[in-house]
């Protein structure tokens, strides 16, 4: 049974490990069953659940996860560029809804957001990933997207105006934490719950091994908070 279209959010997922799980499929099979973790074995949870969602949108996956054919011509095509623009052309109309009768060989940035804002999807990180991913698919099957879309953003300055403390020190304004401009391109920000603008930044290649160093950075910073609150080590 086909998903309802009006009910799922366009893809937020990037566009690498889009092409990253058809050509791991293309390697080897297009399971009949559902396309779980098992067989994607080289996905994170998150770009996993990403994925699906995408997968789901474009038609590419059922409500139970399992590839519809339209998806196992996609992974078929793999190495035939031309065909693969095609199906891939074919899959994007899906976007009609979103986009409406915005012109994307020339619109601008500020309407495409709107296009997507209007259709529900989120402001902030989630509306970024979703256009980005969009636009690349264009791009990648030779599709002409306007230059005052794909214009990047001004980028706010690293670092402001230098301030001397009473102690004579130099310091540097950072840019307000949370705005997009702060989020160095290849890393994503997590909040902190109940601590208002705490957060952890962290690589989108982060590995499970990679996450024991943010392990010992807690250890630091429980270590930091005893000896601020005077308890030490002796709880």
């Amino acid at each position: 049974m086909p998903p309802d279209q009006s009910k799922i959010s366009p893809p937020y997922m990037s566009y690498g490990v889009f092409k990253s799980a058809i050509d791991t499929l293309a390697e080897s099979t297009v399971p009949t069953g559902p396309l779980d973790r098992r067989v994607l074995d080289n996905l994170s949870g998150a770009d996993h659940g990403a994925l699906i969602s995408g997968l789901r949108f474009l038609g590419f996956v059922d409500d139970e996860r399992r590839a519809t054919e339209s998806y196992r011509k996609l992974v078929s095509a793999a190495k035939d560029p031309s065909q693969f623009h095609s199906l891939m052309l074919d899959a994007l109309a899906k976007y009609d809804p979103v986009v409406g009768d915005l012109d994307v060989e020339s619109g601008t940035a500020a309407q495409l957001e709107k296009a997507f804002r209007d259709y529900g999807v989120p402001q902030g990180q989630m509306l970024t990933k979703t256009i980005r991913f969009y636009i690349k698919a264009l791009q990648e099957i030779g599709f002409k997207v306007s230059p005052h879309i794909t214009k990047p953003k001004p980028r706010a300055p690293r670092n402001g105006p230098k301030k001397t403390d009473q102690r004579g020190t130099t310091k540097f304004t950072l840019p307000q934490s949370g705005t997009e401009h702060a989020v160095p391109k290849g890393f994503d920000r997590m909040p902190v719950p109940g601590l208002p603008h705490a957060f952890i930044q962290f690589p989108l290649d982060l590995t499970p091994d990679q996450v024991d160093l943010f392990g010992a950075v807690v250890n630091v910073l429980r270590t930091f908070a005893k000896g601020k609150s005077g308890k030490g080590d002796t709880e």
